[in-house]
């Protein structure tokens, strides 16, 4: 047997005739998915995808000016310009301190050397970086989500997925739009790339029921990149180019006269509007799976993108079953990686301090479920050797936490073939 990929895995869509029966087996694939994703090399690229992300959102918020509101204040915090005032050296004010529009990062540093609890009303009220607001409301709704999840609440889980995706999505095309559409676009091509070789892997094992070569698939995956980016492309592209009629339109309008005739054609670019809102819808729904299927099939992307279609309209209960089936085992299997990252780590830091004071007393903690760094308690008295191997091991856990987070993007794209196969 060929160690070499297929062209395809799937080559036409079925009709629908499955039963009940059926689903709940695919129902039960979907959720088998979440042990699945913790194969090791399928945690590393998921944990690739988010380093490189990472490093990219945080170079673009480290060379441009924030440009994302603040957190949000409560009820009891002063304002950001009476802060300065109390605790900041007039010259070590930043420009514009007494202004809404301070950058943030000035901000930040201006207030490094304050007690913590001031340092904690500053970052409610300064404004944020793109990357970071992006990735603030990420985390935020997606805890928020969990929780609606563990408590079988409905609405929380709603306001979850509004706040992760929806309103995330809202805030940035409001204040930082350049930002998003280029990281959007960046992202999608890590998600073809490192996240189709992950899919494809699945697809393989999950399909065919054969083992391929990891460095055989991921080297398929990134020799076919344009053709996985490309099915992520293709409809907002083409929702762009049907609204190319409205903009000429429009600067024609600018003529005189020529304005009115341009107001009694309108209702063709109502129609070209409309296609373009179509495609951009159905390209919204697909988004979840469209990645994963262009990595399970060797058409075009046009043809990739219509088949993608195609099972959403074919079989709409299916699709929403077993999406909601992979976002509630999605969350209990976070539940379950976090556990035992958080487990590993805080098991081996208090058996590394149980009988002597050594660097890991004053290395980083973790917290469950979310992974976060707890500060440890600051020893005065530790030597320069002391805080290097304190640093060496938040290093080995800022690892593991990165390859426990990966498991999130592989869930994602093993659950998205799942559902397409």
């Amino acid at each position: 047997m060929r160690d070499e990929p297929d062209d395809y895995i799937v080559r036409f869509m079925e009709p629908p005739t499955g039963s009940l029966a059926t689903l709940g087996a695919d129902a039960r694939s979907v959720a088998c998915g979440v042990f699945a994703a913790m194969r090791p090399e399928r945690l590393v690229l998921g944990g690739l995808v988010l380093l490189i992300a990472f490093l990219v959102g945080t170079l673009h918020d480290a060379s441009s000016s924030t440009s994302m509101p603040p957190a949000g204040a409560i009820a009891t915090d002063p304002t950001l310009s009476d802060l300065f005032r109390e605790h900041v050296e007039e010259f070590d004010r930043p420009h514009g301190w007494e202004t809404s529009d301070v950058d943030g990062f000035e901000v930040r540093a201006a207030f490094a050397t304050t007690d913590p609890e001031v340092r904690a009303v500053v970052e409610r009220l300064r404004r944020r970086g793109a990357f970071e607001g992006f990735t603030s409301s990420l985390r935020g709704g997606l805890g928020r989500l969990g929780t609606g999840v563990v408590r079988l609440e409905p609405a929380m889980v709603v306001a979850g997925v509004d706040e992760a995706v929806f309103a995330n999505i809202a805030g940035l095309w409001t204040h930082d739009r350049a930002f998003l559409i280029l990281f959007g676009i960046f992202l999608l091509l890590l998600l073809a790339t490192f996240g189709g070789a992950i899919a494809r892997l699945d697809a393989e094992r999950f399909g065919r029921d054969r083992d391929v070569p990891f460095f055989t698939v991921l080297r398929w995956s990134i020799g076919d990149w344009r053709r996985q980016w490309g099915a992520t492309l293709l409809p907002p592209v083409l929702a762009i180019i049907l609204l190319i009629p409205a903009g000429v339109l429009g600067l024609l309008a600018l003529v005189p006269g020529v304005d009115v005739l341009v107001a009694i054609g309108w209702i063709a670019v109502l129609v070209f509007a409309f296609a373009a809102a179509l495609v951009t819808t159905a390209w919204m729904i697909s988004l979840p799976i469209l990645a994963s299927a262009a990595a399970c099939e060797s058409g075009d992307p046009s043809e990739i993108v219509v088949r993608t279609a195609g099972l959403i309209r074919m079989r709409p209960g299916r699709f929403l079953v077993l999406l909601a089936t992979a976002l509630v085992t999605g969350v209990l299997g976070w539940l379950l990686v976090s556990g035992v990252a958080t487990m590993t780590l805080e098991g081996a830091r208090g058996a590394g301090g149980w009988l002597v004071t050594g660097p890991t007393s004053i290395s980083t903690g973790t917290s469950w479920p979310s992974l976060d760094p707890v500060p440890a308690v600051t020893d005065s008295a530790a030597t320069g050797t002391r805080w290097v191997a304190a640093g060496i091991l938040d290093v080995w856990r800022s690892i593991v936490v990165l390859l426990s987070m990966g498991w999130v993007i592989s869930f994602g794209m093993v659950s998205g073939v799942r559902i397409y196969l």
